[in-house]
């Protein structure tokens, strides 16, 4: 099976349906979102559609999404990410809030655990950056491979045995072979908003026969999107780390 794994969208739907369209002719069979349908970007009612329109598509839930619908505070966020947040609120319809209210803190599949932050404490949004968190997640689960989004930085942890890990940035288009039983940690990136310095969306497939997983860097119409960000007034930062990729 071939199973793309995307996070982060962030209501940017021209990168949404760039990565959708690059996993169609990568031959996906099935799909899971990893939270942070809406947040910064100005098509929040419109990506969630999306999304919910893919067939079996599991998803599940972010800290933007659960802000969206007050589980927690959203002054608790950067004040320009509060800001969007209140806006996305009167945005979506009440159809989409129910629908983000179901989504689950995390998923576990066969030899797979799926979570937006981490599988530890998957409401408290941890980053998982250094030894210390990685450790927490494995121990969190006995999954083989972990995935992850939230920090919108594509990375690979390795475990090499109790306590030594390889914590490596993973740049641009790049295939891993799993050649080995060693556990693994992969940050997916980020669709909608990437803050690894590449402006391009960020996606994973996980070829489960192959024990392959690939990491692919998309283009999308950015101009589109700043041009909608613009128009319903959210704020210019959202545009600068959107060019930058930060």
């Amino acid at each position: 099976m071939r199973l793309m794994i995307f996070s982060d969208v962030h209501g940017n739907l021209e990168a949404l349906k760039a990565v959708l369209a690059h996993s169609e002719q990568h031959r996906v069979h099935r799909r899971i979102c990893l939270g942070d349908l809406v947040g910064y970007g100005p098509y929040p009612e419109e990506c969630i559609q999306l999304v919910r329109s893919l067939p079996g598509c599991r998803v599940i839930a972010g800290n933007h999404d659960v802000a969206t619908l007050w589980k927690t505070s959203p002054y608790g966020m950067s004040s320009v990410a509060s800001k969007v947040i209140l806006w996305t609120m009167e945005q979506i319809s009440e159809e989409s809030k129910q629908y983000l209210a179901e989504l689950p803190d995390r998923l576990d599949i066969a030899e797979m655990n799926f979570s937006h932050a981490n599988p530890y404490n998957p409401q408290a949004w941890r980053y998982v950056f250094d030894r210390k968190h990685a450790l927490r997640c494995f121990t969190a689960t006995k999954s083989r491979y972990l995935f992850i989004g939230h920090s919108h930085r594509p990375l690979l942890i390795t475990r090499n045995n109790a306590l030594d890990m390889d914590i490596q940035p993973v740049p641009g288009t790049i295939r891993f072979k799993l050649s080995d039983t060693r556990r693994r940690i992969f940050n997916c990136g980020s669709v909608g908003q990437p803050r690894d310095r590449d402006p391009r969306s960020c996606y994973v497939i996980f070829d489960t026969r192959q024990h392959q997983v690939e990491y692919y860097r998309t283009p999308y119409d950015m101009t589109e999107t700043l041009r909608a960000a613009q128009q319903v007034g959210l704020p210019a930062m959202i545009g600068t780390r959107l060019k930058k990729g930060l």
